[in-house]
């Protein structure tokens, strides 16, 4: 059976679970799926899933986080339905990132919504205030292995950005891009 389907099989009891780990302290959540990162196997997706959708703003259905992806500051961060993380995923979403439905990320992947500072010359670069940059990644985008997704990004529908590319600022729907910076290749 495929995870869709399980999924929708099991739909009911994850609701009951999330009501349940709400009651927690978040630190204890947070705690709980760092920890949950190396579980093997379907019930390592479920228990991830239900700890994920307790921690983050918006969580919707049938989202797949594989085992070690990294996710840090996701107070704000919202998901789709059908969305998939897979290995060695890394999020750090300080300055708030929007995910729409049917996004798959491939493994080693990289969001990050902010960017450092370093315009006093008085304090060392890695202690001058960060600029916090969102990202708004909409529905029905292939993100490839390696694709770093940069802070003021907003990626449209449709799109499919290829190995190993940067994204910074605004990427057209339907298309596909690739490089460093992402360029669009081709349209869908």
């Amino acid at each position: 059976m495929n995870g869709r389907k399980l999924f929708k099989k099991f739909k009911y009891i994850f609701v009951i679970i999330n009501f349940i780990l709400r009651l927690l302290p978040k630190f204890i959540r947070r705690f709980l799926f760092n920890i949950s990162a190396s579980i093997p196997f379907k019930i390592g997706v479920a228990i991830r899933y239900v700890l994920f959708k307790s921690l983050v703003k918006k969580c919707g259905y049938n989202v797949y986080i594989a085992r070690w992806c990294v996710f840090k500051d996701i107070d704000e961060l919202e998901v789709g339905d059908n969305v998939s993380f897979h290995e060695y995923f890394y999020l750090d979403g300080q300055g708030k990132i929007t995910i729409g439905d049917d996004v798959s990320f491939a493994h080693s992947c990289s969001l990050i919504s902010f960017e450092h500072s370093f315009t006093d010359k008085n304090i060392k670069i890695k202690y001058q205030p960060i600029i916090l940059k969102p990202i708004y990644i909409e529905s029905d985008v292939w993100f490839g292995c390696g694709v770093r997704v940069l802070g003021g990004s907003s990626i449209g529908e449709r799109t499919v950005i290829a190995a190993n590319s940067v994204t910074k600022g605004c990427l057209e729907k339907n298309a596909i891009y690739a490089g460093l910076p992402a360029r669009e290749i081709k349209k869908i």
